[in-house]
């Protein structure tokens, strides 16, 4: 009986790591959506009232109001023409690692980025550019 018990508790924790996971493929499939055509609205729900964007290559971290002020500069840099892919490499409970192609209109760029999510808003994403193109994507 106590066996029985056991794989039931452990069934019960499988479903609900399971859940988080599938809701954090969700929010990003969501962010990358949303980066893609610049949804202002889109992303500002997506991330938490105190979500810090990190970009390693150039220095910077931002706030959630900072990083939205840049959306009108993302827009004009990347126009109509840009494509997002990502692949999951490492999922956890609160945190996601995934490697990211922007086929921006004239090159490409891939990155490493580790999503924080919680509570199915991110909380932090830290990107760091490892390829100027996604030949070896």
């Amino acid at each position: 009986m106590r066996l029985h018990r056991i794989q039931l508790i452990i069934a019960a924790m499988a479903l609900t790591v399971s859940h988080s996971l599938a809701e954090e493929d969700k929010v990003l499939a969501q962010w990358f959506d949303a980066l893609r055509t610049a949804d202002r609205q889109a992303l500002s729900d997506l991330l938490s009232d105190d979500a810090r964007i990190i970009l390693n290559d150039i220095g910077i971290e931002q706030t959630k109001a900072e990083f939205l002020e840049t959306m009108d500069t993302w827009e004009e840099a990347t126009g109509n023409g840009t494509n997002i892919r990502y692949h999951v490499d490492k999922e956890s409970d609160a945190e996601t690692i995934v490697t990211v192609c922007y086929d921006f209109p004239n090159n490409s760029v891939l990155t490493k980025e580790r999503f924080m999510i919680g509570e199915a808003k991110i909380e932090e994403s830290d990107q760091t550019q490892i390829a100027e193109s996604c030949d070896d994507f």
